[in-house]
Order: C-alpha cells, then structure tokens, then sequence
C-alpha cells in the first residue's frame, strides 16, 4: 500500500465539476466545486445549461474550461503529485459530438497554450444536448417502430424511448442538420467525453452508462446492431468500444501530468453519477447487505436497486411489457448484475404541497405538524392517497390528486380482492401526510418487485428529505428493511465523485480497506407487523394506482 498516495474522483453535473481526493483509506483530503454559471459567464448559462423550449444544452466548451480549471486547484493545492488513479462520473444522457480535428488535437495538446484555445475546433456540435432536453417526442416514436415496439426496445435497451436518451438526440441531430452529421467523427457521453480529455484520446464509453442510450444490447453486452443500424449505417463505428467502469482506459494525458506536476497515472473508466453513486454505496456496505437499495429522497425522488437477473430476458413479452416503466441499468463493475433505477417527478415539492395545503386551518403548515398528523401508524389499506402535481415518471404520464376510502356499501372501485372503495374530496381525518410518504414508498417497493423477485437486505437514504425521521421509519416499514444514512464527521459527501475516486483506489489497491470520513448509521429499523400489513396492502394499491394512471382524474385539496 503507497500510504503517500492519492485518487481523485471527478463528477461533470449539471451544474458543477466537483472534485474529491482521498487517500489510501477513503479519508476525503479535499473537495473542491466548479459553478459553471458564477465561474463562465461569458457562456450565458442558467443552472449549467442553455433552454430554449424543450431544447435544453450546454456548451461544451464550458465542461473543457471547468476540467482544466479543476486540476489548477488541485495542484494550487498542492496534491497533484500524490495522485496515483483518477476516474469520474458525470450527467447521464448527454452526448458530445467531436470532429476528426479535435480526436487529432487532444493527443498533441501543447502545455503553454490553454485547453480550450486548442480546442476551439474540435466539436462538430458546440451545444450538447443533455438530460433535461424533452424535444425528441418524433424521434422516439420512430426508435420503437424500429425496434417493433417499446417493449421490444426495452427488452434490448433496459428502457423503452425517452426523449432524453442519447438515440433519439443523436436522430434529431441528422435530421436537422446533416451537414453537421457528416462533419462528426465520434460520439462520446458526457463521461467518456471527460475521460477522453484526461487521457489525450478516445475513451470508450462505459457499460452502464451506454445503458442510458436506448442503443446497447444489455444482456448481450454490445452495441445493438439493429438499433445503431436504424439510426445510421454508420453509428456503431462513431460510438466506438464499451468498457466496464473498474477498466482502465488511457493514462494522463502529458499535457495534464507536465503543466500541473502529475505522473502519467492510470485514467479509469468514467461512468454516469446514479451508477457511480450506488457504486459509491455499495462500497460501504458489508457482503450480508449487497442487495441494498439506494433511495434519493429530494425534488425527485430516485430509487437504485440491485438486479441479479435481467429482468427483460423472458420470452413472454407479453407479460415484460406490461411493466416496462423505468429502466434497467448494467452495473458499472459486476458483469452479470444490473441496476434498476426508478425515477420519481413528485418527490419533496409533492410533500411540501401536502405540508402547505393540507394540514388544516389552524396550523402553520410546518414540518413539525406534517410529522405529527404522519405518525400516526399504517393508513393503508383503509385509505390511499396518490399525489402527482406535475405529470408523472413512473407510473408514467399519471397527474392530479386522488384520494381513495375503504367502504362497506357500494364503492366507485372495487379490487379484485373484493374489496371496495369510493373516491373522496377529502379524508375523512388529516390523512394526507401519512397517506403521501405511504404512497411513494409503496410504489417504489411495487416497481421494484415488477423488476425483481429477490427481497432486498436494507435500504440507504440519501438526499435533502432523508433526514426527515417519520419518511426514514415509512422506508423501513414498507419495504421491511433496515434503512441507513451516510453520518458524516465533517461536510457533505458528494456521492458520484466518491464513488469515482474509490474505483480509482481499488484499481491500484483492490483490497483495500475503506475507514473514510463518514460512517453508515442505522436510521430506521422495520417494524414486522406494519411490514405485514403493508404486504397485505399491495394489491389494493396495485389496482388503484393502475386506476389512477389510466384516467387521470383531478381531485382538488
């Protein structure tokens, strides 16, 4: 063990480069941001992006700044010497278009000019479309006729057509333009685009990263050659080879290692920040809890659980395609394993609307009161609340409020239980918060059962709502799990770049023992009868919910 050495983890978000570097033990050294809209004003950005409709990009030239910029604070820093790996995550779907000029440029970068000066002409597209960007609507329709249906994509790709996805960006960009078309060279993701950078050439493009596209073979491991060909005869040569996370794809570019005094270390793969995330988790965890789930509890709400069998890979279609929603990841580093990762639109503005409107008159709509009205024990099944203010992900497109009580006499539904229930204005008692945290973490534990049959060993909670204790004991009671949160000794952990700066480590120091600055605690322990009565709920929640999504009927607070 080199007890001198360092590993920087990088992560290219929306709207900052952050930086993290530990030491052989995981203890973070330092950690260091790039804002791009306060650091780059010349490129007019808000939140790290250009919007215009549903066309939401940022300039490329931007991110080639901030990676330069980052590693002059590190060796302001004085650590620059002692790194010994780098790797990175950053924002998934987004898609950088280089032209042969710029593959030929960043091998032969010359220390006394600046990155972007040489730069200047090496991307055939200047604006990358990135996550955010919903223009794609036609593209995607014609994605899935390609493939013969969403179903069909999503049990070759991990997810049936988004808008966001790299195949339908790369499809608007031939067919608006196809002289840009002809002028590029390569396509990289955004973290291939990064790790291409550091090494001074093409890196290939990470498994589970690749996996957000809607044109990788998951099971096969490959670009499909079905869907790449569909686009473009020519797209499997641009997107170039797949790789795994834990790989090493180049070593420090000279540029790099001479202007800022660094040895030409090993680049390891860069992957998007969910993977790298759970990756990040998963290191923490010991063998007994690798099925452990990773919920982001903050303006959307996220879940990232383990898969240890290609949920799509039955020959019964007909069955996968009735719950194709969300999407199935490869894990960054396990070849046989995948990530499925469940998108929530309504997560904490959903809470909060409940906390505002409806606690009643005479309260002052704080968190205080919105726990108290929520620990009053399982609402579920003599009431369901859905609470989808803004069109939904997953169930996908469900919007509106709708309150649902049991009944003995007729009722509007009835569930193939048996049971009855009738639709209401309001309930009946200050339900809404109870029934808010019952239902997103019931649907969460619903989709994950609709991608897994295995139980899951625990929960990890992270986000801004994650330290909201009666949301904590929900998570632990619906999904009958001990739920854990990242106790810190100092600051705030900024997962994906961990995550990166781990597989830095244990690239060079495979066995290596992680003490670090943090420590996971327990936040919630399952109670087993609440437990029980949730299970016996589900169904009922099924059906309703299925309800819910096929109408979309709005009932007011």
């Amino acid at each position: 063990m080199d007890s001198d050495g360092l590993f920087l983890g990088l992560d290219l978000s929306t709207q900052q480069l952050k930086g993290i570097v530990i030491d052989s033990l995981g203890h973070i050294l330092l950690e260091t941001s790039i804002v791009f809209d306060s650091q780059f004003p010349k490129y007019q950005t808000t939140n790290g992006r250009h919007v215009n409709g549903s066309t939401v990009t940022a300039p490329v030239m931007m991110w080639v700044e901030a990676i330069d910029l980052v590693m002059s604070r590190l060796h302001e820093a004085g650590l620059t010497s002692r790194i010994r790996a780098i790797s990175g995550a950053a924002q998934q779907h987004g898609s950088v278009y280089w032209s042969q000029q710029g593959i030929e440029t960043i091998g032969k970068l010359d220390i006394q000019r600046s990155l972007h000066e040489q730069l200047a002409g090496a991307f055939a597209v200047l604006d990358s479309p990135v996550w955010e960007d919903s223009s794609t609507t036609e593209q995607c329709q014609r994605l899935e006729m390609w493939a013969g249906g969403s179903a069909e994509l999503a049990k070759i790709s991990g997810s049936a057509a988004f808008e966001r996805f790299t195949a339908a960006q790369i499809m608007k960009i031939k067919d608006q333009n196809s002289d840009i078309w002809n002028h590029i060279a390569r396509i990289s993701l955004v973290s291939s685009f990064a790790a291409s950078i550091l090494s001074g050439a093409l890196a290939p493009i990470d498994a589970s990263d690749a996996s957000g596209t809607n044109l990788y073979d998951i099971e096969a491991g490959q670009w499909s050659k079905t869907l790449c060909n569909a686009v473009d005869l020519g797209l499997l040569g641009i997107l170039g080879k797949v790789t795994m996370a834990d790989q090493v794809v180049g070593t420090l570019a000279p540029y790099f290692a001479a202007k800022y005094g660094m040895s030409q270390c090993p680049v390891v793969s860069f992957t998007g920040d969910n993977p790298s995330a759970y990756a990040g988790f998963e290191s923490m965890l010991t063998d007994a809890d690798q099925l452990a789930s990773v919920v982001s509890l903050g303006t959307s709400d996220t879940m990232l659980s383990p898969l240890t069998i290609y949920p799509y890979s039955s020959d019964d279609l007909a069955k996968d395609s009735e719950h194709i929603d969300g999407h199935v990841l490869q894990h960054p580093t396990v070849p046989n394993r995948y990530i499925a990762m469940l998108c929530y639109k309504n997560g904490s503005l959903a809470r909060e609307w409940v906390r505002d409107n409806c606690l009643g008159a005479n309260t002052s709509g704080s968190w205080t009161e919105f726990n108290q009205a929520a620990a009053t024990g399982p609402l579920a099944p003599a009431a369901y609340g859905f609470y989808y203010l803004f069109r939904e992900i997953l169930p996908k497109g469900a919007i509106g409020i709708h309150r649902f009580e049991q009944t003995a006499s007729t009722g509007d539904i009835v569930c193939p239980s048996g049971t009855q229930y009738k639709r209401v204005q309001e309930f009946s008692t200050t339900s809404d918060p109870r029934a808010i945290l019952e239902s997103q973490v019931m649907s969460m534990r619903l989709d994950y059962l609709r991608k897994s049959t295995k139980p899951l060993t625990a929960a990890i909670v992270t986000g801004g709502a994650s330290v909201n204790p009666v949301l904590r004991q929900v998570v632990a009671d619906v999904l009958g799990v001990p739920v854990f949160a990242v106790g810190l000794h100092d600051g705030t952990l900024a997962m994906p770049a961990y995550g990166a700066a781990v597989r830095a480590l244990r690239y060079l120091e495979p066995s290596s023992v992680l003490e670090g600055n943090f420590v996971l605690e327990q936040v919630g322990w399952p109670d087993v009868d609440m437990f029980g009565v949730y299970s016996e709920a589900m169904a009922d929640f099924e059906f309703l919910r299925e309800q819910v999504t096929h109408q979309f009927v709005v009932v007011g607070c």
